[in-house]
């Protein structure tokens, strides 16, 4: 027995090398042009070839398991990815729409959160599947998706059908959502708040919310990711009241840890220090292509565990939930933006 665990300590470092040769590879190929117009992010292309390696190289997977570099990147990896992208995010950013726009933020989060779950009980989905793909529905997409699974323990599987669904309405609404505009017929400035609180993934915002101009382009950003700074909220709610603990769990080990230190980055992101012209063209942008890698990381190692079994097994039922959070999120804020902001 300790001769086995020896070799599996040897293949540890070989099993890192694996990991972040195909996190860089999905970084290279998000950054090319095609991509970049079709708003396809590194996350999600990390997930996709690392169900490729899963699927196709299965001895490999089962090696990845017993060295324990997938659950190194599954946990702590992700945890530091998630605090590390609160640089992205000032204080700055959230007073430019001013109360109504956090408002709005909150408001689409957790509505479209509860309404999830109520849809996943009426449509007999697993809680932990309803949860998952409610919060990439309300929050952020993939990313919300790792950050609710390292609170709830969902599973990889739960995880696969979550992130195929932000994949497939995030990318339907980035071409979609700009058509709106016509029958909408916002100012640009406002139709980027209605972008930047229905769309899934950030990228999918960038990508919409370009088209229609700069005004409208930034709002729509700013609101994402006031959409995003609600993550820190959303996981202590998930914490307390729906992760699962034994009586001998404290309450201090309860709060998620990460998500606070995600709110401290935030602030740190705030000031003065890292909002000169040196930090605003060089160290936050590295730091994002640092966070960007590691959170890729983390979905190569997700993606590895993802079988094409899965996703047939999950059935209909989740894609139904989606397309009805989707709807959800357009009549919502579009209505919210009528009568509370315009």
């Amino acid at each position: 027995m300790s001769n086995i665990k020896k070799i599996y300590k040897s293949k540890k470092v070989e099993s890192y090398v694996v990991l972040v040769v195909l996190a860089f590879c999905s970084y290279a190929i998000a950054e090319l042009s095609m991509f970049k117009t079709l708003g396809i992010s590194a996350l999600i292309i990390a997930v996709v070839l690392g169900a490729v390696v899963g699927n196709f190289a299965y001895h490999n997977v089962s090696l990845l398991k017993k060295t324990g570099a997938l659950a190194v990147c599954t946990k702590q990896v992700l945890r530091l990815g998630i605090i590390l992208y609160g640089f992205r995010i000032s204080l700055q950013d959230i007073q430019g729409v001013g109360l109504n726009g956090v408002a709005l933020a909150a408001f689409i989060v957790f509505s479209t959160f509860f309404l999830g779950l109520l849809l996943g009980k009426i449509l007999k989905i697993d809680f932990l599947q309803s949860a998952l793909i409610a919060s990439g529905s309300a929050i952020c997409g993939a990313a919300a998706v790792l950050a609710s699974e390292s609170v709830l323990k969902a599973g990889s599987s739960k995880v696969a059908v979550a992130v195929c669904t932000v994949v497939v309405f995030g990318s339907i609404g980035m071409f979609l959502f700009p058509l709106l505009n016509n029958i909408f017929n916002m100012p640009s400035y406002y139709f980027g708040y209605f972008i930047g609180a229905s769309l899934h993934e950030v990228a999918h915002v960038v990508g919409a919310g370009f088209s229609i101009g700069s005004d409208g382009a930034n709002t729509s950003i700013v609101i994402k990711m006031i959409r995003v700074l609600m993550l820190v909220p959303f996981l202590i709610m998930l914490s307390f009241c729906f992760q699962k603990s034994d009586s001998n769990t404290s309450l201090i080990k309860q709060i998620p840890w990460f998500a606070i230190m995600f709110l401290v980055v935030v602030f740190i992101s705030s000031t003065p220090l890292l909002n000169t012209s040196f930090s605003l063209n060089f160290i936050k942008p590295n730091i994002e292509i640092l966070d960007t890698f590691l959170l890729s990381l983390s979905m190569v190692a997700l993606g590895v565990n993802i079988r094409k079994d899965m996703l047939s097994q999950a059935g209909f039922k989740p894609f139904l939930m989606a397309i009805i959070l989707m709807l959800w999120l357009i009549i919502a804020s579009f209505l919210y933006i009528k009568f509370f902001i315009i």
